[in-house]
């Protein structure tokens, strides 16, 4: 399109130049007329004169011009006021300004009519730059979103997938107790154990469905985590607060050491939640009678927030699995648990700009290592 626009520019470039060579030529044979019909007008007058005979006025304008003759003529044309009228000065002159206004005239309108084009073309190329960005930019927001719902959309038939596979146990196991419970054909004792199986099996139902709330809610952005300044002592305290009637049952006692109050920016709601989830998992795989610890450390940008148990540990090969939605390793069987804690917990560390890993200890047990962004 730019090329075809360029060369209707030229074309009429091309054209101007032509209509104004034309014009000029025009007019200097008209100026060529002018001063041969001067010439044999004047040649007829002086023939009209009995004085001179054709043959003498022929004859006079044959013999060559001397100095004494044009200063002589010169004299004549100042005496009788012919300067003016009959000179060759005077029509030069005279088509010289038409020349110059013809082209002037021409040039202006050329002019015009070339900024009006190179304005529109500029214009239009703006138009067209804007355009292609407005489209690129839609085809961008396209295909982003078009990754986004197949990512979601596998999202989504996974995580049907983990839930119907994690649910089947329970709810088995819960259909059993519960039969045998009801069942007139057991003795009421062996009944009564059952029906504390299936309140068990019911609270791990409540504790599954409720950390796949929190998960669905932060995956599919329906809540918004807000950092601020919190006092890291006080993040602490609230978090071993909601956890600490789980560690007296098991004569677990909680250690919190801090390095100096320092401030965090943090979303204070999810990151107890986080903080809460690991507390949590440390007192679930801890003996009876051990201590679980709390240290703080501060790094440049950073502050590093460390949970050591007592527990059996994690094996090398499940350290990044543990992460993983539902996943529960090999010491897991024997304690309650949903396999989202450590997940959810992940997902709030990371989406706040921090990190969140688990170090073996010796001779046995695990370190959580959680970094929070200082304030």
């Amino acid at each position: 399109m730019d090329q075809r626009r360029s060369k209707k520019i030229i074309l009429l470039y091309v054209l101007f130049s032509l209509l104004f060579v034309t014009l000029v030529m025009v007019q200097n044979l008209r100026m060529r007329s002018e001063l041969l019909q001067d010439q044999q007008a004047t040649l007829a007058l002086l023939n009209k004169e009995e004085s001179f005979s054709e043959a003498k006025l022929i004859e006079g304008f044959d013999e060559p011009k001397t100095a004494d003759l044009i200063a002589e003529g010169k004299k004549l044309e100042t005496k009788y006021g012919l300067l003016g009228k009959m000179s060759l000065a005077h029509l030069l002159n005279t088509f010289i300004f038409c020349n110059f206004a013809v082209f002037s005239l021409g040039w202006l309108l050329f002019s015009l009519l070339f900024y009006w084009l190179l304005r529109k073309k500029r214009t239009l190329h703006h138009q067209l730059e804007e355009k292609t960005n407005e489209y690129e930019e839609t085809l961008a927001y396209n295909e982003l979103m078009l990754r986004r719902s197949q990512r979601e959309e596998g999202d989504l038939k996974s995580s049907i997938t983990d839930i119907t596979h994690q649910l089947k146990t329970p709810v088995a196991s819960l259909k059993l107790s519960l039969d045998i419970a009801l069942s007139e054909q057991y003795e009421e004792q062996e009944r009564k154990k059952f029906a504390e199986q299936a309140e068990v099996q019911i609270n791990k139902l409540g504790l599954m469905l409720d950390g796949l709330g929190k998960i669905s809610q932060l995956e599919t952005e329906l809540i918004q985590l807000h950092p601020q300044k919190v006092s890291l002592q006080q993040l602490l305290t609230q978090a071993v607060n909601s956890v600490i009637m789980k560690a007296v049952e098991k004569e677990i006692e909680l250690e919190v050491e801090l390095s100096e109050e320092s401030f965090v920016l943090v979303d204070k709601k999810w990151t107890l939640e986080a903080l809460g989830n690991v507390l949590e998992n440390a007192i679930k795989y801890s003996p009876k009678k051990t201590t679980v610890v709390v240290q703080t450390s501060l790094l440049i940008t950073y502050v590093l927030v460390e949970v050591k148990d007592q527990g059996p540990g994690i094996p090398k090969e499940e350290q990044n699995k543990i992460y993983q939605r539902f996943y529960r390793g090999k010491n897991s069987a024997s304690v309650e648990g949903s396999g989202v804690g450590l997940y959810l917990t992940r997902k709030i560390i990371e989406e706040q700009g921090g990190t969140v890993l688990v170090k073996r200890r010796q001779p046995r047990g695990s370190n959580f290592q959680l970094t929070l962004p200082l304030a």
